[in-house]
């Protein structure tokens, strides 16, 4: 294990003690904490799976019944009568005038009652041209039965008569109460009767502005409850019930609204149609039962919701029943577009308007169904299990979902509960391993403190040969360390091999010392130790490695300029400093010839922040350039390049060895530094990454590989660095087309 040489024997039982030990509780603690999280996932989704198909059973049951509701109604011969009454007194109502009196009157309802509702849930102003109502019989009937009706908006069904006299008004003041009772029962949200022939809405409960109006061809014949009844039309089948998904309806001022239509037969002639609007407060009872969530097992932040096919809503939210002001804080929080917010916010629904595009949608929507642990639609993970809908009509998916930081609440707890108590067990069996480690070794230490040398932690072997008592310490007598074992077979060893050991060893200390001088020119420490311990081929794969590759540039104009011996004591000077920087920074050099210099980090010491590192490295390589130039008064420059990646370094030779390296870092670097501005740093995107909010790059042009392939680079702060570039320069002229100049923008080829 690494750096148990350097330990003491007594250390090497303690730690040996406490690893198997503490391996064992952790091994059993992370199997213990594996399979509880398993049984507990597998339980959580079972719950889940058992209320989502309860619930889908409810609603698909509840759909049932509406559709045999609808044609028990379509059947019964009092709608049939009604159906055949009120055709008959609509058409009846055609034939009459309308005076311009009572048209002012209905615009002045839309204008003043039913607009300023509406306009609070759609874009845009409404127009009176759009939704008028045409033919006569339609505007009498919304003039009579909502206009002036005398009953406040939401209470128009309470108008049995208009006392107008027609025959329409006798056929409404008998069917009425009973259509009124019959919603009311079932919790529907309108009825209407339908002319199949014209599309002519001949009569509904509540008298919202689709009263009299036509499918076909008036204002509302893109709604969904138009597209019901085309369908109805179309189905020449007897007892055929239709069913349409929601959508926004404008006669219930922008609501979204379901409708469900069936054709009703005066013996074998279809006399009209019968639709229900659908009431989403009956979907969303059955999906939270009653607001019950905990009773169905659904926790805290669980929740069974609908999806359609368009990958919105079709029931509640939860969160946006219990708290709608956090439920809104939630979706800007997730970055939900501003409109669709607004939209929740006004209808006070997000039926039909947030999206689900969750994994467990898309899936229920395809067919599927299963569980899977998954983000929701709230931002958070979540357990989901998830299914279609069999509804006739619509395409839906029903989805139950827990938070997946509740339904782990109690492997957290359980995980806290290990840790505490593995550190507990860790403090027990450190006492432990160090009472018997001292068991073990009090013979081996009496051995050695009788013989005078130690290897103490972390210190290498010493002797006592040059010190005054060195005769004294080998005469002494034979310890007797106790028992007649081993151990004193080994005590007598050490006597007779302790003063042969004592005359060489600073002979060999000595020698030591100038070899590993030697070794250390050549190669790095560790590399050295790997050496001297027998490994002499030395090849290594290193997967984090950054190269600095430094071009100095005017050594030969500097020559010229002020001599042999001042170039070479300045270059020496810049030389030794670059060194003692690198090494303060664990930055190693690995070749200065001509006028580069080559240096790694992260080669033979892993550093998490050798890019960063090196990049101070070459910051600090311009300040002392620059301290070089103002001493000597030479005008060197630097061309810095900086890559990093994967490299392979390896012990080249046998006679004359060296430890060469090669891999992209060295030749992309090689390259940059080649085609870098004098006194700048020019790095690849791996080195830009992570230190790009340390330091001030710029965008730099791609730089081209000998295999043809581009890189992008980045200038080390251009803009910054000016000052720091004159300053450098200072006191040098340069022409325009001089490959040294530092304003010049041009790249060397």
């Amino acid at each position: 294990m690494f750096g148990l040489k350097h330990l003491s024997i007594k250390s090497k039982l303690q730690i040996i003690l406490l690893f198997a030990s503490l391996g064992s509780i952790l091994v059993i603690s992370y199997l213990s904490w594996s399979k509880a999280r398993e049984i507990l996932t597998h339980r959580i989704f079972d719950q889940l799976t058992s209320v989502r198909a309860s619930k889908a059973y409810q609603v698909e049951a509840y759909f049932k019944n509406l559709e045999n509701h609808l044609q028990t109604l379509c059947e019964n011969q009092m709608t049939v009568a009604a159906m055949r009454e009120f055709n008959q007194s609509f058409d009846d109502l055609d034939k009459i005038s309308f005076s311009l009196e009572r048209d002012a009157k209905v615009e002045s309802y839309y204008t003043q009652e039913f607009f300023p509702r509406l306009a609070k849930n759609i874009e845009g102003e409404p127009l009176f041209e759009t939704y008028r109502p045409t033919g006569n019989a339609a505007r009498e009937l919304q003039y009579q039965y909502i206009a002036n009706n005398p009953n406040p908006v939401g209470k128009k069904d309470v108008l049995d008569d208009a006392k107008d006299n027609s025959k329409y008004s006798a056929v409404h003041r008998r069917y009425h109460p009973l259509f009124r009772n019959l919603i009311k029962r079932f919790g529907y949200s309108d009825l209407f009767l339908i002319d199949a022939e014209t599309g002519d809405i001949v009569y509904t409960v509540y008298k919202e502005t689709d009263f009299g109006t036509n499918l076909y061809s008036g204002p509302y014949r893109n709604t969904n409850l138009a597209e019901v009844v085309r369908q109805a039309r179309d189905n020449p089948d007897l007892g055929a019930i239709q069913l349409v998904d929601f959508q926004f309806y404008r006669p219930s001022y922008n609501a979204p609204a379901a409708f469900i239509a069936g054709s009703i037969y005066d013996g074998s002639r279809r006399v009209g149609i019968l639709a229900v609007q659908l009431p989403v407060d009956e979907i969303n009872r059955v999906l939270t039962g009653n607001q019950n969530w905990k009773q169905d097992g659904l926790g805290d932040t669980g929740e069974t919701y609908l999806v359609g096919d368009d990958l919105r809503l079709r029931s509640a939210a939860r969160l946006l029943l219990e708290n709608p002001a956090a439920y809104l804080d939630v979706l800007r929080h997730n970055q939900v577009r501003s409109e669709i917010v607004s939209s929740i916010e006004k209808l006070k629904t997000a039926l039909l308007v947030l999206p689900i595009n969750t994994e467990a949608a898309k899936k229920s929507m395809a067919g599927k169904s299963g569980t899977q642990i998954m983000q929701g639609y709230g931002g958070s993970d979540v357990l989901s299990s998830y299914a279609p809908l069999n509804i006739h009509g619509v395409n839906w998916g029903i989805i139950s979902e827990m938070a997946l930081s509740e339904a782990y609440a109690p492997i957290n707890a359980l995980q806290n509960y290990l840790l505490l108590s593995t550190i507990v067990l860790i403090l027990l069996l450190t006492l432990l391993a160090t009472i018997a480690s001292q068991r073990l070794m009090r013979p081996i230490d009496l051995m050695i403190q009788r013989y005078g040398s130690r290897h103490v932690e972390g210190k290498p072997l010493t002797s006592s040969v040059d010190s005054p008592d060195a005769d004294a310490d080998n005469s002494t007598p034979e310890m007797d360390i106790g028992d007649d074992d081993e151990l004193r077979e080994l005590s007598q060893i050490f006597q007779e091999m302790r003063q042969q050991i004592h005359e060489k060893i600073a002979a060999l200390a000595q020698k030591e010392q100038e070899n590993e001088m030697l070794l250390l020119n050549i190669l790095p420490r560790p590399l050295m130790e790997r050496w001297r311990q027998g490994d002499t081929k030395l090849v290594d794969r290193v997967q984090q490695v950054t190269v600095i590759a430094i071009q100095i540039v005017g050594l030969a104009k500097s020559t010229e300029q002020q001599g042999v011996q001042t170039v070479a004591n300045a270059f020496n000077e810049f030389i030794v400093q670059l060194d003692d920087t690198g090494e303060k920074s664990d930055i190693e050099r690995l070749d200065c010839f001509g006028d580069r210099y080559i240096a790694a980090c992260g080669l033979t010491k892993p550093r998490l922040d050798h890019v960063k590192r090196v990049v101070d490295f070459a910051h600090e390589a311009l300040n002392l350039v620059k301290a070089v130039n103002q001493k000597y008064n030479l005008g060197l420059n630097l061309r810095i390049g900086i890559h990093t990646g994967a490299v392979t370094a390896a012990l080249i030779g046998q006679k004359k060895f060296r430890y060469d390296l090669w891999g992209e870092p060295l030749s992309i670097a090689s390259q940059l530094e080649r085609q870098a501005e004098p006194n700048t740093i020019r790095v690849t995107q791996a080195v830009y990454d992570p230190v790009r909010d340390l330091f001030p790059f710029e965008s730099n042009k791609s730089v081209v590989l000998e295999d043809k392939r581009t890189l992008p680079t980045w200038v080390l702060g251009k803009t910054g660095l000016r000052d720091l570039i004159d300053e450098l320069t200072f006191g040098l002229s340069f022409d325009d087309d001089d490959d040294l100049n530092p304003h010049s923008t041009e790249e060397r080829d």
